[in-house]
């Protein structure tokens, strides 16, 4: 009875918000998968990286050697996986934006569904402890009359309501404690992301300051030339 009545509570808690607000949940294998496609994004933004910084190895050594085919083709290569650089960034970033607004409604639904429970269980305590006065005033009305089968089963009946209310009580510390772990993991989820986007945002400037300082120099050398 206890489970049906917290499914009925959480499902009018549902059915009680707008047709806008019932958004298909979050699963934890939705948020596995785009972790996984972040970790594959940034193996794959290394890998070109790597590759960019050998032809950009290529390219001063053609410019050492003078010979201008070899320097064309040098730097097509360089401006290639340049240009494959850029992308693999820009689509680790949407990666990394799907992976932090999926984690975060999430974590949204998944502290919701604490609260739920926990108000669901709160009154199925509140519905036990008036019980629970009533089975005492029954045993205290059955001492009165003295008769001991009215009285062994007012016993009866105030131990099982005693048992029901110290089971809601453990319940209901259990769900409290349930709703601050899933708001810590919230609170912790929402400050990584934070300073993943100060990171990204760092590196970002950093890269292009290394660009634009590239640029000078070749064109540099090609005025010295």
């Amino acid at each position: 009875m206890k489970n049906i009545a917290i499914a009925l509570a959480l499902g009018m808690s549902l059915a009680g918000l707008p047709a806008a607000a019932q958004t298909p949940p979050t699963t934890k294998d939705a948020v596995r998968a785009d972790r996984d496609k972040v970790k594959a994004g940034e193996a794959e933004l290394q890998r070109d990286r790597e590759q960019a910084r050998k032809d950009k190895e290529a390219l001063d050594a053609a410019r050492k050697s003078g010979d201008p085919a070899r320097i064309k083709a040098a730097e097509d290569k360089m401006r290639t996986n340049r240009r494959e650089v850029r992308g693999d960034q820009r689509q680790l970033e949407a990666d990394r934006a799907k992976l932090e607004k999926d984690r975060a409604q999430r974590d949204r639904e998944k502290v919701q569904a604490d609260r739920d429970k926990l108000r669901a269980n709160q009154s199925e305590l509140h519905r036990d402890q008036r019980q629970l006065q009533r089975d005492e005033q029954a045993l205290r009305d059955a001492r009165k009359s003295g008769d001991p089968a009215k009285i062994k089963a007012a016993e009866d009946r105030l131990r099982a309501s005693r048992k029901e209310v110290r089971g809601d009580q453990r319940q209901v510390e259990a769900d409290r404690q349930r709703v601050q772990r899933d708001r810590e993991r919230a609170q912790a989820h929402k400050e990584q992301a934070q300073r993943n986007d100060s990171q990204s945002k760092g590196k970002g400037k950093g890269k292009s300051d290394v660009a634009h300082s590239d640029k000078k120099g070749h064109g540099k050398g090609k005025s010295d030339r």
